[in-house]
């Protein structure tokens, strides 16, 4: 028996390349909702609601907490004053897990928004809201003397 191929069409498929989280115990407490952004619960293999199409322009991040977003939810999140800064899943302050490659472009981004919160604390502050500091989860500097009451 002999097979002739007339045409022949490629399939692709990608995924993220998402380092492991080296402090899981047991592979079997895996979550099964793992591979999806916290914030839109897409798939990161899949584009967020904003975008059409997944690849570099929709790209996931890895915060130095362990949790996983695409980067227009996460950036649009952190940037709301509600937010605080802090990831919507473990409350901790959001920050980019460093030396990892898939977080380098996205660096100035969160920078920029990281700029933007401390110079509304600044004007809040000016502005006479010293409550603001409490809000904003900034700790008491240890190297200024606090005065006694």
């Amino acid at each position: 028996m002999r097979i002739e191929l007339t045409e022949v069409h490629g399939v692709f498929n990608w995924v993220w390349d998402i380092p492991k989280n080296e402090d899981r115990l047991d592979e079997s407490m895996a979550d099964e909702d793992e591979d999806v952004c916290g914030i839109c619960r897409a798939s990161y293999h899949a584009p967020c609601p904003n975008c059409r199409y997944p690849g570099e322009s929709c790209a996931i991040v890895l915060g130095r907490c362990g949790h996983n977003f695409h980067v227009h939810c996460i950036s649009r999140w952190v940037d709301t004053p509600t937010s605080k800064g802090l990831c919507p899943m473990c409350r901790q302050k959001f920050q980019l897990l460093q030396r990892t490659k898939i977080n380098e472009p996205h660096i100035p981004l969160f920078k920029e928004i990281e700029i933007k919160r401390y110079r509304q604390l600044q004007e809040e502050i000016e502005a006479g809201n010293y409550d603001a500091l409490e809000e904003a989860n900034i700790p008491p500097r240890e190297d200024v003397e606090m005065a006694s009451a």
